[in-house]
């Protein structure tokens, strides 16, 4: 038997020109407000400049932090935690994409509670958050779902841990405002991983064992959506149609997410870009899910045959060989973006996958109990092996 239990306390603000409307979301969560983004993006796209207005049009004075890279890094948090002590700031505003929100949420602990964030974290010292600033995100890529979740994914590139950890009420956002026409000026490559992002957080979350019928139907539901419009995005990034569509896939995933869960693909992931932080987590994802699903399948093929038949439309009737099936449909999405990208190819040496599954394991075994089969540490170095 399921147990269903779902709680969403950010209010999600979804439709083309909405962030235009931040004044009236903003009153009364705080006075002064950094705001967390990228070098680049938002500043080119003349977004920053608007979110700084609307703040001002609502009385909120603004301070920026525009450090964050993808791939958020514990130094860079820690940082933006002594500009907001210094700063007095009492609302953090994550601009961007998923790094710039979980940089956000990080920030928010850590300034709030006064030492490094990775104190908070439970592969730190474990002290307890006894607050954290009102956080509001405005994501400009479709795939994180951090604006429908409390997780923040940050590396601490001293120790080579990718951490994913979340704080519950503290670091959900109070307000997310998702604006498809943001996410235009995405270049076709992160529309591509981005979108996978999406994909497999609605993908892992379906297989995992503690799925139900609520998480289930968000979950299918955006993956048709990304198989639908990701080709259209990608070649016609001004498309907002598509952009609307993968928007409300991404925020569906991170739903999904946080009711169910990911499950081992994403801790195997983190030990891909933990060792080497070039490597994009939405490509990592892709390099690394299809063999996931092949190292797992006499335990999960039913629910992966229901999803060849739901999202890529198989009609076999056998569960075994419509899973066989899935797979390769997937192997083939995957193609058409030249993400079936080898391991060895990610500049990641074979002799790091002990290590690698040692840290990853160590942080992540929660998800490897969700995973049909209930991995093992060397089940990780094996699906390593085998997608190398």
């Amino acid at each position: 038997m399921f147990e269903i239990f779902s709680y969403l306390p950010t209010k999600i603000v979804f439709g083309v020109g909405k962030v235009d409307e931040l004044p009236k979301f903003v009153k009364g969560l705080g006075k002064k407000a950094l705001i967390v983004t990228g070098r680049k993006s938002t500043k080119a796209s003349g977004l920053l400049d608007r979110v700084i207005q609307h703040l001002s049009a609502a009385g909120i004075e603004s301070v920026v932090f525009d450090k964050i890279t993808p791939n958020p890094i514990l130094e860079t948090v820690d940082e933006g935690a002594e500009v907001a002590i210094k700063e007095r700031i009492d609302l953090i505003i994550g601009l961007g994409g998923g790094s710039a929100i979980d940089s956000a949420k990080a920030i928010s602990i850590a300034a709030y509670n006064g030492e490094s964030y990775w104190d908070y974290t439970r592969v730190g010292k474990s002290l307890k958050a006894k607050g954290a600033y009102p956080i509001i995100a405005i994501p400009t890529t479709h795939g994180t779902g951090a604006e429908a979740d409390p997780f923040m994914v940050i590396t601490n590139t001293k120790t080579k841990e990718k951490l994913g950890q979340g704080f519950g009420d503290l670091t959900f956002p109070k307000v997310s405002i998702v604006d498809p026409e943001t996410m235009k000026t995405l270049p076709p490559n992160q529309t591509v991983y981005t979108s996978m992002d999406a994909f497999y957080h609605s993908l892992e979350a379906f297989i995992n064992i503690n799925a139900n019928p609520y998480s289930d139907v968000l979950a299918i539901d955006s993956m048709k959506r990304v198989v639908s419009y990701l080709r259209i995005a990608y070649e016609n990034g001004e498309d907002l149609e598509a952009r609307t569509q993968l928007a409300w896939a991404s925020t569906e995933a991170g739903i999904t997410e946080t009711i169910t869960g990911v499950v081992a693909n994403h801790a195997l992931e983190h030990g891909l870009s933990g060792f080497n932080e070039k490597v994009v987590h939405g490509l990592g994802l892709c390099t690394l899910g299809p063999t996931f699903l092949e190292y797992i399948f006499d335990h999960a093929f039913k629910k992966i045959a229901v999803f060849g038949r739901e999202v890529f439309g198989i009609l076999e009737y056998d569960d075994k060989k419509a899973a066989y099936i899935a797979i390769k449909k997937l192997w083939e999405f995957q193609e058409v973006f030249k993400c079936n990208i080898p391991i060895r190819k990610l500049d990641i040496s074979k002799e790091d996958f002990e290590e690698m599954a040692e840290i990853v394991y160590g942080m992540f075994k929660e998800l490897a109990e969700v995973t049909p089969g209930k991995l093992t540490k060397e089940d990780f170095v094996k699906i390593y092996e085998k997608a190398y």
